[in-house]
């Protein structure tokens, strides 16, 4: 069963790779890094490429592992499930408690399986800037015009991101509370919040294309 799709996976790769893009600019000096502290430091093409060969396996690795992390959660939502509305029929705890405690189990494990991913996303992600960081640290800091660095955030990405973010929460605490989802106007927000986070997710990579031009 493919969990994730070709076209997907060229989507996320795409998207990550563009992160590690703006982690740099080119100038009449050769390329930059854009350091933390937002000034630009000079390094070599040859670093830039050995880096990005380092982030491209890391993302690679990063997407080839989703199949099995979904594997994973799938197989400990089964137990959950089974196993445990077994056990609950062994003990002496009232039939209308045995729901709200399966959904709020299932709750915790689909939030710590995403904890989990996250924090080595983030990790991943963090130990590699930090590297670049050391090697360019020394560097003396290059005149460049503030318009063409740029901030360094795609902020169209970002929306699109806060806005998803809402709705996989909401699925997660349904768990919880089974008539959440009742309570608010779930189709008329869908139908608000789809095509806008899909118009910011075009914008966001239209922005880092007219980044690269305006940097040239």
């Amino acid at each position: 069963m493919a969990f994730v799709s070709d076209y997907q996976k060229r989507q996320i790769r795409e998207t990550e790779l563009r992160r590690y893009d703006r982690w740099f600019v080119d100038t009449a000096m050769g390329p930059a890094y854009r350091a933390r502290d937002g000034r630009a430091r000079g390094v070599r093409a040859d670093e830039v490429a050995r880096w990005r060969a380092d982030v491209e396996a890391h993302v690679d690795a990063m997407i080839a592992s989703i199949p099995v992390q979904a594997a994973w959660g799938v197989g400990a939502l089964l137990v959950l499930v089974f196993g445990g509305g077994w056990l609950l029929d062994l003990t002496a705890i009232p039939q209308r408690f045995h729901g709200p405690a399966i959904g709020i189990g299932v709750f915790v494990v689909e939030v710590g399986l995403l904890g989990i991913e996250a924090w080595d996303y983030l990790g991943g992600w963090r130990r590699r800037r930090d590297a670049i960081e050391n090697a360019v640290r020394t560097r003396a800091p290059l005149p460049i015009d503030p318009v063409r660095l740029g901030s360094g955030r795609n902020w169209f990405q970002i929306g699109s991101v806060a806005l998803v973010a809402p709705v996989i929460l909401m699925a997660f605490f349904s768990h919880a509370d089974d008539r959440l989802i009742e309570r608010i106007d779930w189709w008329g927000w869908m139908v608000l919040i789809v095509p806008l986070a899909w118009g910011l997710h075009f914008a966001g990579k239209w922005y880092d294309g007219h980044m690269r031009n305006l940097r040239r």
